[in-house]
């Protein structure tokens, strides 16, 4: 070696060598350098890795708030027609000693179909994909973006009204301002379906026990009435509420508006008093009717007036004229209306889904419905007849397992009450033909909301008369005298004779007419033996037999009638009335902000009370003068389990506190962790 160094050829090879160690210790650092830089990234990646699931379960939460919090303002939601909408944050993360990484998230939205039902899409949920990226800056020239990308799907879905078979808000019913009258569950009735109270649920004995199949919720407890004991301790409760009674509940914020409806329905009938609809499947006729004021017209009130054809006849052939031999004791002076009918526009309903909304007047409503539809109402609902399903055959199930209906799904919300009419004289036909179809059963498919907030500030504590119910028309009824031709007692000619109540009697009633004739005053009675009510044809031999009176000091009285257009056709006759019309079968969910009577005693002393027989229909009283026989309905409600994840176009929905105020309620359908390049 000391050769070679000495040796002058030599130096050469000390340089190679020299340059190679060089090179060598070169390659050496970088790769040492190298190393250390892909442990230092593997790192970041790591905590990419880590930090990006944090964030995105945190993320998940918070949208999900977002949506509930800002659903009534639509602020983050996309509209119904599955355009996205994209929302990106960043947050700055630093970590001491290593370089500045910044997470940037990106949130999109729209509407998706889920399969959830029987292995059928049925409705749009609300997805949310958040993708989290994440910047690491090491100096100002250097920086770089992480290949890990995360990225998540979450599905949600709002809670609506539908959701339950039977929702009540309040369990007293719109008598409530004279003291508790809880409206109770007994033996006819038998639910197959969830149901959901906020206040106590009463259950009664009478006819047997009530029957639950499904999962009872009460705010509150289940009461047995009338003495208020617990259900658990008073009663077989585990053979009434079969589906289990879940007790002190936490309480469903029943705060249900229409605005989405509103802003999303094509609005039908400004200005028009009723808008009447017929649903005929795919179409829908419209007819609008308008509330005239025909003037005042002047009644005579007489002692005694004939009340049928034989009588007046009688009277007639014998030489007796009741418009003179009878005292002309009283003038009713009554304001005549009359509801003008005309063609509104044919309507269309959707299999994607379509809303209705009547801004003004009330709205009659029944027919078949086809395809997704939702009609609402600012004022009260009357349903005219039965509600059906096109693809549903009536008296079956929609949700049935072999053959389930998947298109047809209806919805019906008033800002008021709903209620079953009675009878009508049906505007469709042109001959306005008398309808009846609601006084031997009536079927109902869909999801009924009625939502109605009585205003406290303008009624006090009659505001439980205002607020939203599910309910039947007519509750209290009384007979009243029909038109009927006789001869004139001038002309000897057959001649109409027409609202002949109101030649009986004082209305409306007045507390000043001298005390000889205070009892002209409309009135009401209990049932004479053999009738379920008082009024017509029923009346006292007394006053049949008063003609001509020859003592006005000592007058006989008529017996008692019914409130002059109480009833929807008055006048009607006892004998035509229909006091228990058959029953409700319903199919789908009822949702009420305050228990309505589907059935009345006819006795009840909150609207009959003792020793009282004036009509007293103010705002004050309600009082519907003398008792009568039961009316109203049976129950058959079975729950449409397609509303568990269905609803219709646009429903109202149920809401939760959220310490700053109510929001949407919305539940989480699925989460999970998606492939980045499905953004």
């Amino acid at each position: 070696m000391f050769k070679v160094f000495c040796n002058q050829k030599g130096n050469a090879y000390i340089l190679v060598i020299a340059l190679i160690m060089t090179l060598v210790s070169a390659v050496s650092a970088w790769s040492l350098i190298g190393l250390v830089s892909d442990a230092e990234l593997q790192s970041y990646l790591y905590q990419d890795a880590i930090q990006e699931e944090l964030f995105l379960r945190s993320e998940s939460t918070r949208m999900h708030l977002t949506v509930e919090l800002n659903n009534s303002t639509m602020l983050i939601l996309p509209d119904r027609d599955n355009q996205d909408m994209t929302i990106v944050r960043s947050d700055d993360i630093y970590f001491e000693q290593i370089p500045v990484t910044k997470y940037k998230i990106e949130n999109k939205s729209k509407y998706t179909d889920v399969t959830v039902f029987m292995g059928i899409t049925t409705q749009k949920a609300l997805q949310i994909k958040s993708l989290i990226t994440a910047t690491h800056k090491f100096r100002e020239f250097r920086k770089f973006v992480s290949p890990v990308k995360r990225m998540t799907e979450k599905l949600v879905q709002n809670k609506s009204l539908a959701q339950y078979q039977y929702f009540t808000d309040v369990e007293a019913s719109e008598n409530s301002e004279n003291g508790n009258d809880v409206v109770r569950f007994y033996g006819a009735d038998v639910l197959d379906g969830p149901v959901f109270s906020n206040d106590d649920i009463w259950i009664r004995n009478i006819g047997g026990w009530p029957t639950f199949n499904a999962e009872v919720k009460t705010h509150g407890f289940a009461l047995v009435y009338p003495g208020g004991e617990r259900a658990i301790y008073a009663s077989p409760w585990e053979s009434i509420f079969l589906g289990g009674l879940v007790e002190e509940a936490p309480e469903e914020i029943f705060e249900p508006d229409a605005s989405e409806l509103q802003a999303n329905a094509v609005q039908i009938g400004n200005g028009v008093d009723i808008v009447s609809v017929k649903m005929e499947g795919s179409s829908m006729q419209t007819m609008y009717g308008f509330i005239v004021e025909e003037g005042t017209q002047d009644f005579d009130v007489y002692s005694w007036y004939p009340d049928r054809t034989a009588i007046a006849n009688n009277v007639t052939n014998n030489g007796g004229n009741w418009y003179e031999d009878a005292d002309n004791i009283w003038t009713n002076e009554i304001t005549i209306y009359d509801t003008i009918w005309q063609p509104g526009p044919v309507l269309s309903t959707s299999n994607a889904g379509r809303a209705y909304y009547v801004p003004d007047g009330e709205l009659w409503i029944s027919g078949i419905v086809q395809g997704k539809l939702t009609w609402g109402c600012a004022n009260r609902i009357y349903i005219t007849g039965d509600i059906t399903y096109s693809g549903t055959t009536l008296g079956t199930r929609p949700d049935l397992t072999t053959n389930p209906n998947t298109s047809d799904y209806f919805g019906l919300v008033s800002e008021e009450r709903i209620i079953i009419q009675y009878k009508n004289h049906d505007p469709h036909d042109s001959n306005y033909s008398l309808n009846d179809d609601n006084c031997d059963d009536i079927y109902l498919y869909g999801a009924y909301a009625a939502i109605g907030d009585g205003e406290v500030s303008l009624y006090g504590p009659f505001n439980c008369h205002y607020e939203g119910i599910f309910s039947f028309e007519y509750q209290h009824p009384h007979g009243s005298t029909p038109n009927f031709e006789a001869l004139s007692p001038y002309t000897l000619e057959d001649t109409l004779y027409t609202y002949v109540d109101l030649h009986k009697y004082i209305f409306p009633i007045n507390g000043y007419v001298p005390n000889n004739i205070m009892g002209f005053n409309l009135h009401g009675n209990a049932p004479p033996a053999g009738y379920p009510c008082c009024g017509f044809p029923y009346e006292s031999n007394g006053y049949q037999n008063s003609f001509p009176n020859d003592n006005p000091t000592n007058y006989v009285y008529p017996y008692g009638t019914d409130y002059p257009w109480y009833n929807p056709v008055w006048p009607e006759s006892s004998d035509n009335i229909v006091f228990l019309r058959g029953t409700i079968h319903n199919w789908g969910a009822i949702a009420q902000r305050r228990r309505g009577f589907v059935r009345r005693s006819g006795s009840d002393t909150y609207n009959h009370p003792t020793n009282n027989n004036a009509w007293e229909l103010d705002e004050t009283t309600f009082h519907y003068d003398g008792t009568h026989s039961p009316t109203g309905y049976d129950k058959d409600y079975y729950f449409d389990n397609r509303f568990r994840v269905v609803q219709p176009p646009y429903y109202p929905q149920l809401y939760s506190n959220q310490g700053q105020g109510y929001s949407a309620t919305y539940y989480k359908n699925a989460w999970s962790f998606v492939s980045p390049k499905e953004w």
